[in-house]
């Protein structure tokens, strides 16, 4: 095993590092707060995922909404740590209130009958990350065949020309997306899995659906919907609604399934609509 002393900070240059303490102390930085950093390691933690996300930090409303919601969460400080997503002071301000009250998040969930916290996930879904449109496509690119989480077909993939893949994003908005297909909603017909959701409740797009897959795993480890599909409001170009799931070891399935028809192990994924007030 490679020495830290060899790699890491440890091979930054005393100019430099001479440099970094005029910048610190120019901002206020003082002896007495480097002595905490290496006194204290909760303090040396804080600041460390500080640097790590970025400099970004969550407003009182985020705060409050993970505090609720805890691993179920998936922040800008998430993006910028995990992705190196980059964002301008208007998206901050964008996304800066969460969208969803404690009530709605402690309320009971209509269509499982849990806590909306312990059966949600909440993330800031993005349109483009660092310039690029966010679409299937682009997520298989930030997710390697190589490691966890990951899709189980790429380049070879029968969606890799599909406009569902390759053009469709998300707004740059809060999601609260239903983490498992909706209870019961397996082999039916679309209309009737449809008819299952209420009135503050949307199927969300092929895209949406597989982000916040994926973000459960990097916040959780779990794989959700692992043995069925999630069907999604995505339709593909040979007229066969689009369905996400089966998400395990091997990889998140992209699958496809004709028209609206019932089929065993395809039930309805579900996301909660955005509060009409916080519209644009």
């Amino acid at each position: 095993m490679k020495s830290t002393i060899q790699s890491g900070l440890w091979k930054v240059e005393f100019g430099e590092l001479g440099a970094t303490l005029k910048v610190l102390q120019d901002h206020g930085v003082t002896p007495d707060h480097l002595a905490r950093l290496r006194a204290e390691p909760d303090y040396a933690k804080r600041v460390a995922e500080f640097m790590l996300r970025g400099g970004l930090d969550a407003s009182i409303h985020q705060k409050l909404a993970r505090a609720v919601m805890g691993k179920d969460f998936f922040g800008v400080e998430d993006w910028s740590a995990l992705y190196g997503v980059n964002f301008s002071q208007k998206q901050l301000r964008q996304v800066a209130e969460f969208p969803w009250g404690e009530d709605i998040l402690n309320s009971t969930c209509p269509l499982c009958g849990k806590v909306v916290k312990d059966c949600h996930f909440a993330f800031v879904g993005l349109d483009r990350i660092n310039g690029k449109p966010l679409t299937i496509l682009k997520l298989q690119e930030l997710h390697p065949a190589t490691g966890q989480p990951k899709f189980h077909s790429y380049t070879s993939a029968w969606y890799s020309e599909q406009k569902f893949a390759r053009e469709t994003t998300m707004s740059f908005r809060w999601y609260l997306l239903h983490q498992n297909i909706v209870p019961k909603s397996e082999d039916k017909t679309y209309d009737d899995q449809k008819a299952m959701l209420t009135a503050d409740y949307e199927v969300p797009s092929a895209v949406t659906e597989s982000t916040k897959d994926l973000l459960v795993f990097r916040k959780t480890g779990n794989f959700v919907n692992s043995s069925r599909y999630a069907r999604c409001e995505c339709v593909a170009s040979v007229g066969r609604r689009v369905d996400v799931g089966y998400f395990g070891e091997s990889g998140l399935v992209v699958y496809s399934y004709w028209g609206g028809g019932h089929r065993c192990g395809i039930g309805l994924a579900a996301s909660r609509k955005f509060p009409a007030a916080q519209r644009s």
